[in-house]
C-alpha cells in the first residue's frame, strides 16, 4: 500500500460520518441561530436582522408560557413513569424467565413501541371519544356519567401523557431486563446465604449495579418526553383544547411549519437546545458520583 493512502485512509473512513454530522447536526443547530436572530420566512429576498427581537416577542407570547409549563408537567409525569413503571415490569418478567410465555409477555409489552404515531393517535382517540368511545361506554355500564377526555381542558394534557406512557413503555422495559439478566448469579447465591431476602437483595444488591443503565435510561428518557409526545399532540389533540395539552415543540412546529414564523420558531429551538445541554449537564453532575461500572 503506498505510503500517501495509508496517512489518507483514517481521514476516508472517517469522513462520511464526519460529513453526515456536520451537514445534519451542527448545519441546522447554525442555521437555527442565525434565523432567530432575523426576520425571513425563507420565501423572500428581504432579510431583516432584529437581534432579540424574536426572543422577546416569544416570551411575551402567552402560548409559548403555556406550552413551557405543559412540557414541564409532562416531564413531571412522564420521566417517573417511564423510568419507575418499566422497571416493576422488568423485574416481574425477570422473575418468570423460566416460564415459556414469558416471550409473550415480553412481546405484547413492547408491541405498542413499534405502532406509529399516527396509528396509536387515532386508535386512542376512539376509545377517548366523548360520544361513543369505549372508555365512557364503560363507565356507562357502571352507572358513572360520561367524560370528554382529551377534549376536557383539565384532562387533555393526562390523557397525552397516557397515550404517550403506552407508546414509549417497551423500550425502557427491554432495557431494565438486559441489565437484570446481566447481573452476576454469584451475588443472588451469596445473598441467600447470608440471610437477605428478595426485596433487600434488589435494593442492595441489583439497583446499585444497574446504575449505568439507570443513568442512560434517565438521559434518553428526558429527550424522548419532549420528542414523543409531539406526534400524540398531533392526532390526539392538535395542542387543545385552549393550548392545554400542547408542548414546546409542537409550538416550535406551529410557529415554523404552520405559521411560517421562522424567526420565532427558531427562537424556540434555541432555548430548547439550551434546556436540553443544561439538563444533560446537569445530570451528569448528578450522577457521576452515583453511577457505578463494574
Amino acid at each position: 500500500m503506498p505510503f500517501r493512502f495509508r496517512s489518507l485512509a483514517p481521514y476516508l473512513f472517517v469522513g462520511p460520518a464526519v460529513l453526515s454530522v456536520t451537514i445534519f447536526l451542527y448545519g441546522p443547530l447554525i442555521a437555527s441561530m442565525l434565523l432567530s436572530v432575523v426576520d425571513w420566512n425563507l420565501l423572500s429576498a428581504d432579510i431583516r436582522f432584529v437581534g432579540v427581537d424574536n426572543y422577546a416577542s416569544i416570551f411575551d407570547n402567552p402560548d409559548f408560557r403555556m406550552a413551557a409549563w405543559n412540557t414541564l408537567l409532562y416531564c413531571i409525569v412522564l420521566i417517573p413513569a417511564e423510568i419507575v413503571i418499566p422497571l416493576i415490569f422488568a423485574v416481574m418478567l425477570h422473575s418468570v424467565r423460566k416460564n415459556p410465555l414469558q416471550g409473550l409477555y415480553r412481546g405484547s409489552l413492547f408491541l405498542p413501541t413499534i405502532v406509529a404515531y399516527s396509528v396509536a393517535g387515532v386508535a386512542w382517540s376512539w376509545l377517548f371519544n366523548p360520544v361513543n368511545g369505549l372508555f365512557n361506554e364503560v363507565l356507562g355500564h357502571f352507572g358513572f356519567p360520561p367524560s370528554r377526555w382529551h377534549t376536557d381542558p383539565n384532562l387533555a394534557l393526562l390523557c397525552v401523557s397516557l397515550v404517550t406512557f403506552w407508546k414509549t413503555f417497551g423500550l425502557n422495559m427491554l432495557l431494565w431486563l438486559a441489565a437484570l439478566a446481566n447481573l452476576p448469579h454469584q451475588l443472588r447465591e451469596a445473598s441467600q446465604l447470608d440471610g437477605a431476602g428478595s426485596t433487600r437483595h434488589f435494593f442492595n444488591i441489583s439497583l446499585p449495579l444497574m446504575t449505568p443503565t439507570a443513568f442512560f435510561i434517565s438521559v434518553t428518557t428526558f429527550f424522548h418526553v419532549l420528542d414523543d409526545i409531539v406526534g400524540i399532540i398531533d392526532v390526539l389533540t392538535h395542542g387543545g383544547p385552549a393550548g392545554r395539552s400542547s408542548s414546546l415543540l409542537y409550538f416550535l412546529w406551529q410557529q415554523g411549519l404552520l405559521f411560517f414564523q421562522f424567526g420565532p420558531a427558531s427562537a424556540v429551538a434555541v432555548i430548547i437546545i439550551v434546556l436540553v445541554l443544561a439538563v444533560t449537564w446537569l445530570q451528569f453532575r448528578v450522577s457521576e458520583k452515583r453511577v457505578h461500572y463494574r
